[in-house]
C-alpha cells in the first residue's frame, strides 16, 4: 500500500497427490495397498511442506491414498459451511476460519497438530535500524511504532482471506480493547473508539496485502527493496530461512509482540459423509494424527521445519535443535507468554466484514477483461460470469470476505482486438449499482481478436487521475490468448507513470507468459496461471 506495487507471483501448482494403488480387491480395508479407500485432505498453503515431506511419504508407506489440494482460509470456510462434500478432512493453519466454516460442528476429531506464534519479522540489517533486533522483550507498542512511524515497508496477509493476516489482526484489536491474553475480545469492544481508530491507523500502516501467506512469503523474499518486514508464522520465517542462508542471502529476524501474541494451532479435522466409505476414511485420518501427534519420527521432521509440539507446555521447547529454532534469528526457544484467546465466530465474521468496509483503505480497481472470440469457445465468459456474481454481488461478496467499500471505485473494461464494452464503474458499494457490472458482462457476448494494451493504456490513464490520498490503485488483467503488440509501449509506460500495479492472470494453454509477466513485471503487480477464472478473479480481488 502507500502506492507501493503488487510483487510478481510465480504460479504454483495447487493439487498434491500421494498415494500408491496396486491391483486387488475393491472392498479392501484401507492399510491394503489397493487403491479402495481414498482420504481427500483440504489444507492451506502453510501446510505444503509439511504435506510434501511428512504426509506424502506416510501415505505412500502405509499403502494409503491421500489426495491433498492447498485452499486459501476463505475457500476452506466456505466449502465447510456449504456443506460440500469434495473433502472428507480439513486442515486449517489457526482456529478462525475453522470457526468461521464450521459453526455446525460439522468437523469431527478436531485435534491441533502443532504450533506456530504470529512474529514480526524482517531483514537482519532492517530490524537492526529498526532497534528490534537481539531482543526478548520486543512489546507490541514497539512494534506499533516501528509499523506505524513509516520507517520501514510492512507487509501481512489480507486477514479476510489469509489466517495469518486474521490472527494479526486479532493480535491487535485485543491490544487495542485492553484485552489481557486470557480475556477474549467482544463484539461491543469493536465499537470502542480506542480500537476503532488504533486498527485502522494499523491496517493503513500495512504496504502490501496479499491474499495468501504462501504468496507473501515467497514475494517478500523475492523482492527484499519493496518487502522491508512482515507479519507471519514464526515456522515459515524457519523455512525461508533455511533457504535464504543456504544461498548465501540474509536471514530474516523476527520479534514476537509482546502482550498480544496470537498462537495457530493448525487444527486437522474429519468431516464425515455418513456413507459407507466413512469408517475407512476416518480410520486413516485417525492413524495420520497419531502418527504426526506421537511418532518420534514426526516429531523430529515437524521440528525440523520449525513447528512446535501441539503437547508442549505452552511455547517450551526441551533441548531445540539451534540450528532450526536459531537464536541468530531471533527465534526464542521458551516464549513465555500467553496466546490470545480468539473470539466467537460472530465476533470474527464482525471483524472480517469491518476490514473490508471500514479498517482498510479504499481501492480504485479496473478491471480489464478479454472478451474476444476464443473467450467464447472456451467457456472463459462463463467463468468471468460466474466471478463476477462472486466479486461484484452483494450477497456472495460477503460471503467471500470481499465487500466494497463506501468509498471504492470499481471499473469494468471489456477488450478484444480494442475496447468493446465499458468502461463501467460504479462509485462506492451500492448493491444495485455492483450488480449492474454482473449484469452488464452477462449480456456481453465474446468475439474478435485479442489486444490487451489499449485497454492497460486507458485504465492507467483513468487510474492516473483518480483521487489520490489515502486511496490504493489496482488493475486486474485477465486475457486467455496472445495479445497483438500494437500500443504495448505506450501502455507500459502510462502503467508505470501512473505507479498501477497490474494482478496478470493468464487462462488456459493459449495464454501467452511472457507478455503477462512483462507487465506484472514492470508494475510491481502479480502473475498468475490459472484455468479456474472463478478463483483467480477472486484472488485477484483479494489484493485489496
Amino acid at each position: 500500500m502507500r502506492g507501493r506495487g503488487l510483487v510478481a507471483v510465480g504460479a504454483a501448482a495447487l493439487i498434491l497427490v500421494a498415494g500408491c494403488t496396486t491391483g486387488g480387491k475393491s472392498d479392501g480395508p484401507p492399510e491394503r495397498r489397493d487403491g479402495a479407500t481414498t482420504l481427500r485432505i483440504v489444507a492451506g498453503s502453510e501446510q505444503e511442506k509439511v504435506l510434501a515431506t511428512i504426509v506424502r511419504p506416510w501415505c505412500e508407506s502405509k499403502g494409503y491414498r491421500c489426495e491433498t489440494t492447498l485452499k486459501g482460509s476463505v475457500d476452506q470456510a466456505r466449502l465447510l459451511s456449504a456443506g460440500d462434500k469434495a473433502f472428507d478432512a480439513y486442515w486449517f493453519a489457526s482456529s478462525v476460519f475453522l470457526q468461521v466454516g464450521d459453526k455446525s460442528n460439522a468437523l469431527q476429531d478436531v485435534k491441533p497438530m502443532f504450533l506456530t506464534p504470529v512474529v514480526y519479522a524482517g531483514w537482519r540489517g532492517e530490524m537492526q535500524r529498526l532497534g528490534l533486533a537481539g531482543r526478548t522483550d520486543v512489546s507490541i507498542s514497539d512494534i506499533l511504532t516501528a509499523v506505524e512511524s513509516g520507517k520501514t515497508r510492512v507487509w501481512a496477509t489480507n486477514p479476510t482471506q489469509s489466517n495469518s493476516g486474521a490472527t494479526v489482526l486479532f493480535g491487535f484489536l485485543n491490544h487495542f480493547a485492553g484485552n489481557g491474553p486470557g480475556k477474549t475480545l467482544t463484539r461491543e469492544q469493536l465499537d470502542l473508539p480506542a480500537v476503532d481508530t488504533g486498527i485502522s491507523r494499523f491496517i493503513k500502516a500495512m504496504d502490501q496485502t496479499p491474499p495468501s501467506t504462501g504468496t507473501l512469503m515467497n514475494e517478500c523474499v523475492a523482492r527484499p527493496d519493496d518487502c522491508k518486514t512482515l507479519f507471519t508464522y514464526e515456522d515459515l520465517v524457519i523455512e525461508k530461512n533455511q533457504e535464504l542462508v543456504k544461498a548465501g542471502r540474509e536471514p530474516l529476524v523476527v520479534a514476537y509482540p509482546r502482550g498480544s501474541l496470537a498462537i495457530s494451532d493448525a487444527p486437522l479435522g474429519f468431516l464425515p459423509h455418513h456413507d459407507d466409505s466413512d469408517a475407512g476414511k476416518r480410520r486413516i485420518l485417525t492413524e495420520l494424527q497419531d502418527y504426526l501427534l506421537t511418532s518420534p519420527e514426526a516429531q523430529a521432521k515437524l521440528l525440523g521445519l520449525g513447528r512446535r509440539p501441539a503437547s508442549s507446555i505452552g511455547l517450551t521447547l526441551d533441548k531445540p535443535d539451534l540450528a532450526v529454532f536459531n537464536p541468530d534469528w531471533g527465534i526464542q526457544a521458551t516464549v513465555n507468554e500467553q496466546g490470545i484467546q480468539f473470539p466467537a465466530a460472530p465476533v470474527i465474521e464482525a471483524a472480517l466484514n469491518r476490514y473490508q468496509t471500514h479498517y482498510r483503505r479504499p481501492v480504485a480497481a479496473h478491471y480489464c477483461l478479454d472478451g474476444s472470440g476464443s473467450m467464447g469457445d472456451n467457456d472463459g465468459w462463463t467463468g468471468v460470469e460466474a466471478a463476477a456474481r462472486q466479486i461484484f454481488d452483494a450477497d456472495q461478496a460477503a460471503a467471500n470476505f470481499l465487500q466494497t467499500h463506501p468509498e471504492d471505485t470499481t471499473t469494468v473494461t471489456v477488450f478484444s482486438r480494442g475496447i468493446t464494452a465499458g468502461p463501467w464503474t460504479v462509485n462506492g458499494n451500492d448493491a444495485t449499482a455492483l450488480h449492474g457490472l454482473t449484469e452488464k458482462i452477462n449480456e456481453y457476448a465474446p468475439g474478435g481478436g485479442t489486444n490487451m494494451y489499449e485497454c492497460l493504456n486507458r485504465a492507467a490513464d483513468e487510474l492516473s487521475r483518480s483521487p489520490s490520498g489515502d486511496r490504493k490503485r489496482l488493475l486486474v488483467l485477465m486475457t486467455d490468448g496472445l495479445s497483438e503488440r500494437n500500443g504495448r509501449e505506450a501502455a507500459l509506460a502510462a502503467l508505470k507513470s501512473a505507479k498501477v500495479p497490474v494482478v496478470a492472470i493468464a487462462f488456459g494453454s493459449d495464454a501467452d507468459p511472457s507478455q503477462l509477466k512483462e507487465v506484472a513485471n514492470a508494475t510491481g503487480g502479480a502473475f498468475f496461471e490459472q484455468d479456474d477464472l472463478v478463483a483467480a478473479l477472486r484472488q485477484a480481488a483479494g489484493y485489496k
